[in-house]
């Protein structure tokens, strides 16, 4: 049996900052180089690409709202915030911002301003909360020379998950931790290590600004501090424990040779900042934890689940939708990739037949189909990229055998009677790559085209408990 630990990694911060409090009147999304605070200039970014679907909706003086093709970015429009029926809309658009979470949301017609705030709500998750304290969470807008300027007037309930402010113009926005651990959480087996990664930006009150009338915002600026890491109060820690080392914010911690006695491992890490957010101060007296629960392992064992859709008939709107699917385990052991358990199990379909006027379609059954894997390698190894360098593919290789095309059975008029399909074929899928974050789970479920026509693979991985 899987033997499993929890490692909790404490991280503690004293941030020393010193800053200015600037007053800047008539500042809006639309400001020109030479307004910018010389002071404190924010961190300058592109603007992101869209990502999914466009909402748009026509919102007139009555009020209403729309929400983001995600549901993650909301709009609340009181009434009178408009004079006249005006279409809203909302695209996703890939992250730019320093420590922004999950999307950047562009809202339009951007420059637009209401005679009314509008209400503007970021529904975030559990595991968005567990990088980060809810103290430090915010919501940041992006300018029109690509600077980030944070909302000082917001709120947080952090019991439904929901950030929200009041907002006067359109411009791309996003949710943004002041400082966040990555991962929240991970999986590390003995003798192996696992990359720790503390971002910081500087959204300190003292860099307060006005935007128009009694709006105050502050500008983001990425950080580097050096730390102090430590493991259960021991600088660098020790074998027993495991070890860390860091460069500036990131850290490498190694897990001991086993499984430790004593858990949670308590890995922490001190900056020497000292910062006011959102008016509570953060220092030495105050600090701000972050805990990231680690499972310390002897093995994964993961099950492998992968459904194969094909549609052998298309007769619009009648279609007859086969699948195979399969299961395994697979059991990492260090660099060691075993898969165990194959179950293939026989194909299906639905509907079973299509019956017209006077003829029919109808699938014929048989328990072999285009998945039937018989035995299947695997390996695993690191996968390089920018935010998350430890990060592993593990890759597996498949062998099939007497795999053939679905068949169906034609029924005309006059007795006609034909078959169709059946034929062999080298089994699908011959591999697949799964990308396995720290905390052993994968990245996401995946679902994607094979390259053939009207052929689909849904895949799963999950850790097993």
């Amino acid at each position: 049996m899987k033997k499993i630990a929890l490692l909790l990694l404490t991280v503690t911060l004293i941030l020393i900052l010193p800053g200015c409090k600037k007053l800047v009147e008539g500042l809006i999304p639309t400001i020109p180089t030479d307004s910018i605070p010389t002071v404190s200039t924010p961190t300058l970014t592109d603007v992101g690409t869209p990502v999914g679907d466009v909402i748009t909706k026509v919102i007139g003086k009555t009020g209403g709202s729309i929400a983001s093709a995600d549901g993650n970015a909301e709009l609340i429009f009181p009434a009178d915030a408009l004079n006249d029926n005006t279409s809203i809309s909302i695209q996703a658009v890939t992250q730019t911002a320093p420590n922004g979470v999950g999307y950047g949301y562009e809202f339009l017609p951007q420059g637009i301003h209401f005679l009314q705030p509008v209400t503007l709500k970021f529904h975030y998750t559990a595991d968005d909360l567990a990088s980060t304290l809810g103290d430090l969470m915010g919501i940041a807008f992006q300018d029109s020379i690509g600077g980030w300027w944070r909302v000082n007037d917001f709120t947080n309930d952090t019991i439904n998950k929901i950030i929200s402010a009041p907002i006067k113009h359109f411009t791309v926005y996003t949710p943004f931790d002041v400082l966040f651990i990555n991962p929240p959480r991970g999986t590390v087996q003995v003798g192996t290590s696992i990359s720790i990664k503390i971002d910081v930006v500087d959204a300190d009150d003292d860099n307060l600004t006005t935007l128009g009338s009694n709006d105050f915002v502050a500008p983001l600026i990425t950080l580097n501090k050096n730390i102090v890491w430590s493991v259960n109060g021991v600088v660098n820690g020790n074998s027993t424990f495991g070890t860390i080392t860091g460069n500036l914010l990131n850290a490498s911690f190694k897990a001991p040779a086993k499984v430790p006695s004593q858990n949670p491992v308590a890995v922490s890490a001190k900056v020497d900042v000292n910062f006011k957010y959102h008016g509570k101060t953060f220092g030495k007296t105050s600090s701000a934890s972050l805990v990231s629960n680690v499972r310390i392992v002897d093995e994964e064992v993961y099950i492998v689940e992968m459904k194969l859709l094909d549609t052998v008939v298309d007769n619009a709107p009648d279609y007859i939708i086969v699948w195979d699917s399969v299961s395994m385990k697979v059991t990492i052991r260090g660099e060691t990739v075993t898969v165990s358990e194959i179950t293939n199990f026989a194909s299906k379909a639905n509907p079973s037949q299509i019956v017209g006027y006077d003829d029919a379609t109808y699938f014929v059954p048989d328990p072999v189909g285009e998945i039937n894997i018989t035995s299947a390698t695997g390996n695993v190894g690191p996968y390089i990229y920018a935010n998350a360098p430890d990060d592993r593919m593990l890759g597996l290789k498949f062998v099939q055998t007497g795999t053939h095309d679905p068949k169906t059975h034609y029924l005309g008029p006059n007795g006609y009677s034909d078959y169709s399909g059946g034929d062999p074929n080298q089994g699908y899928p011959l591999a697949w790559l799964f990308e396995l974050l720290p905390d052993g789970e994968p990245a996401e479920n995946t679902s994607q085209p094979d390259g053939l026509l009207a052929k689909v693979m849904d895949v799963k991985i999950t850790l097993q408990k």
